[in-house]
């Protein structure tokens, strides 16, 4: 019965996040008006399908880590409003804004997206906790056994070194093998050396972009890794599902901007990356409180 009663309520908050969705792009381009709501893209008749299976994973995703969270509450609902936000919409706003010579999406209509965005999230976030009772219940801070420190040099390892490394090796051995994606990017199907790449990368001020969206990543994770119950293991799938998902399945949506192929590129490239940034994160900043396992020893 409790497992019909979730999947009730994980439909329920699926059909929600299609409908929150549709209001805050409109009310996004009512504020940021742009041709982004009447541009089209090819569909293939699939889009209905597509649009309930992006909300499902989104509102998935989100419920179990509600599920998860020591918090409850206003607390609660204001971090998985962070969460979700800034993975699914800062973070990859932000780089849209970095190649948007390339993509040539209107100003107005990113400000339509971000805004719409918020505003689809704030109002899922307060519904989802309610719905799932946790503004009743009571915080659970009496297991001890999953808090974790973490140091700057764990941080700045993550943030200048991994991170950059994660990107462009999934940039360039799986995105840039796309010859659609080269030209799109580059304005040629040619195949540079990664060492050219990185070079060029260097020059143009990607890779101290990808620092600073590094250290952004790293401080999500630790907000989830804050708020999640779990170990090392569980909490890493968690943040990796969180990245990969949130981050990734609306490239499952055709969308004006990107040809089929880069579009199918990116998402191949981000849904691998991310799960693996996530779960490196986790099982990096993660440790056992000190006492905690001889305190469960003794509890045993």
């Amino acid at each position: 019965m409790k497992i019909l009663k979730n999947i009730g309520v994980w439909l329920g908050l699926s059909i929600l996040m299609m409908i929150l969705w549709v209001v805050g792009l409109v009310l996004g381009n009512m504020l940021f008006p742009s041709s982004l709501m009447e541009m089209e893209t090819d569909s293939g008749g699939a889009s209905g399908f597509l649009f309930f299976l992006v909300s499902a994973l989104n509102a998935g995703i989100i419920l179990i880590l509600i599920y998860k969270a020591r918090y409850t509450g206003w607390k609660l609902a204001g971090l998985v409003f962070l969460v979700s936000f800034g993975i699914q919409y800062f973070m990859s706003q932000i780089e849209t804004v970095w190649f948007n010579d390339s993509l040539g999406l209107p100003g107005k209509g990113i400000a339509a997206i971000v805004f719409g965005g918020a505003f689809t999230l704030i109002a899922f976030s307060v519904i989802a906790v309610w719905i799932t009772g946790k503004f009743k219940t009571e915080p659970n801070n009496s297991d001890n056994s999953d808090r974790f420190r973490f140091s700057i040099k764990n941080i700045v390892v993550l943030s200048v070194v991994i991170w950059p490394l994660i990107y462009f090796a999934f940039g360039y051995f799986v995105a840039w093998q796309f010859k659609d994606v080269r030209l799109l990017y580059s304005g040629t199907t040619e195949m540079d050396s990664l060492l050219e790449i990185m070079k060029g990368n260097f020059e143009s001020g990607l890779y101290l972009f990808q620092i600073f969206r590094g250290f952004l990543w790293v401080f999500i994770g630790i907000l989830v890794l804050r708020m999640a119950r779990g170990s090392r293991i569980p909490k890493g799938i968690l943040l990796g599902l969180l990245f990969t998902i949130l981050g990734s399945s609306g490239l499952l949506l055709p969308n004006p901007f990107m040809p089929e192929m880069v579009r199918l590129a990116h998402l191949l490239e981000t849904s691998t990356s991310s799960f693996i940034w996530g779960f490196i994160i986790a099982w990096t900043l993660w440790q056992q409180a000190p006492g905690t396992a001889m305190e469960n020893n003794i509890l045993e």
